[in-house]
């Protein structure tokens, strides 16, 4: 008699579950962001927002949290709820500015950060100088703009002595404008800020800035220790905020005007700020 060929109970499970296929983990990092495929295969009319943080910091805060509590998703579904279309949700390692200097990009947001990729910021100088798409960044956003037109970027100041630090854990030692904070208005009206008073309360998160604006760019508005909290091209729908509007909530919901301001300068809003 020939011996049997099955395998015991527990020896089959055993083989069944070595071989059986392993689901591809899911990357976070594709969970927040869209393939640069998604823009260049796309001719409807759209926005994007340029992520512009060190990916370790972004893979850092999403081994913390879910990707729907990541800080540029939050972003990128306000800025697609406010401008009434798809917001493409864009890294900077991952596109060019000639990728994204397409006609149906309506508006271009781009992001703050806490680290820099060494390298990667002059890919973006050409379109932030060239390019007819409306654009505004945000805090390192706005210093990046500045960098395309060889603006100095500097430290604030050293904290003085015995001055409190409201987050030791970023540049220790180093002054920041951290929190919502009061910024000044400090020109005529400009449209960026219809409908709303001569001092905004405004998410601040910085320890460094742009001292002193680019001869192409009129200042909008400053604080005491940063004389240039918002900056305007002054021939071209182009902006910069030192401070985040994008970072507002039901208490300090001022930004939210701002960006709604600023998609509708830009024939991207669904709907005209709300003054409050």
């Amino acid at each position: 008699m020939r011996a049997s060929r099955c395998l015991p109970p527990t020896l089959l499970l055993l083989f069944l579950t070595a071989t059986a296929p392993v689901a591809a983990e899911v990357d976070p990092w594709r969970a927040v962001f869209n393939r640069p495929e998604e823009l260049a295969s796309s001719d409807a009319p759209l926005v994007c927002v340029l992520n512009i943080q060190h990916p370790d910091v972004i893979r850092g805060q999403l081994a913390k949290q879910a990707p729907d509590l990541y800080s540029g998703e939050r972003f990128r579904s306000r800025v697609e709820a406010l401008a009434g279309l798809p917001c493409l949700h864009l890294h900077f390692t991952e596109v060019t500015g000639a990728d994204l200097d397409r006609p149906n990009v309506k508006a271009i947001l781009i992001s703050g950060r806490s680290k820099t990729v060494p390298g990667r910021d002059s890919e973006f100088f050409s379109l932030i100088r060239n390019t007819k798409i409306p654009m505004i960044g945000f805090c390192g956003g706005m210093q990046l703009i500045g960098k395309a037109y060889s603006a100095e970027v500097s430290q604030i100041r050293q904290l003085r002595e015995g001055e409190a630090d409201p987050n030791p854990n970023y540049h220790p030692g180093l002054f920041k404008e951290w929190g919502f904070l009061p910024v000044r208005i400090t020109t005529d009206r400009d449209p960026l800020f219809d409908s709303l008073p001569d001092e905004i309360i405004v998410r601040e998160a910085h320890a460094f800035h742009v001292p002193t604006a680019p001869a192409e760019f009129e200042v909008l508005a400053a604080t005491d220790e940063c004389p240039v909290e918002a900056f305007k091209h002054r021939d071209r729908l182009l902006y910069g905020t030192q401070f985040h509007p994008e970072a507002y909530d039901d208490e300090h919901p001022q930004g939210q005007v701002i960006l709604q301001n600023f998609l509708r300068l830009a024939g991207a809003a669904s709907a005209p700020a709300d003054a409050r």
